[in-house]
């Protein structure tokens, strides 16, 4: 991130967020004493200041279609987290570096449900980059608690299982994020597609979507779900139009 930038979102955190010094060096990945140096010019929030931002209404609500939630929500569940703070919420979905089509789609995709831009941070330490949306009411659009993922149950809402064009979107979000398709060397026509996850309620619910969608070639086994047939695995791809470019 420019530097710029970096001080940019270090005094939102600060101010908008009520984040304190050593929240947000955890938060953006950098030391505190770094925080500290972009703040030095500043204006300290004083006790008022504090109380008006911590009675501020900023709840956001869904602000989007029903198929950019059900979309936005396989992305979650592939490779988003949600965490609680103080007096705010963030939703934080990491994306290769190297996807830099996904990481525009998701940036605008998240903009259109909740009708406010996310911001961009580049990691320090991986190479990824970081989408990143702060404002209360997240969890409730998305209809999942704050907090981590893993040891929970995580199932695809009904809302979405029941209608076959909103269990596409949700699909494509999933297999962009945690799915894979690979061309087996030296064959023209031999490809392996599969969705790759440790939770195994989320895999169960994958692949009841899947065969309520009239395809029966994917295999469950502890880890993954992938198909070796050629045409289902195509067919799949084009039909919730997976790009992970």
């Amino acid at each position: 991130m420019e530097e710029d930038s970096l001080e940019e979102e270090v005094e939102r955190l600060y101010h908008d967020d009520q984040l304190s010094t050593w929240q947000i060096a955890a938060l953006i990945g950098i030391a505190q004493s770094k925080v500290l140096k972009l703040l030095a010019g500043v204006p300290k929030r004083s006790k008022s200041q504090a109380a008006a931002i911590r009675f501020e209404e900023k709840t956001l609500h869904l602000q989007g279609s029903q198929v950019d939630l059900a979309y936005l929500i396989g992305v979650y569940l592939g490779d988003g987290c949600l965490y609680q703070f103080p007096r705010t919420e963030l939703l934080d979905i990491a994306c290769d570096a190297q996807y830099t089509n996904l990481i525009a789609r998701y940036q605008r995709l998240v903009e259109q449900v909740f009708g406010k831009s996310p911001s961009l941070i580049a990691s320090r330490t991986a190479n990824c980059v970081h989408i990143r949306l702060y404002g209360k009411g997240i969890s409730a659009v998305l209809g999942f608690e704050t907090g981590p993922k893993r040891g929970h149950d995580l199932h695809i809402p009904d809302w979405i299982r029941t209608d076959s064009t909103l269990s596409r979107w949700c699909l494509r979000g999933l297999f962009e994020t945690d799915g894979y398709l690979h061309q087996r060397r030296g064959r023209d026509k031999s490809v392996v597609l599969g969705f790759s996850n440790t939770n195994q309620a989320l895999l169960d619910d994958v692949k009841q979507l899947l065969c309520n969608l009239g395809y029966n070639c994917f295999r469950r086994n502890q880890t993954s779900i992938d198909c070796w047939q050629f045409e289902e695995a195509s067919r799949l791809v084009a039909d919730i139009g997976f790009d992970k470019s």
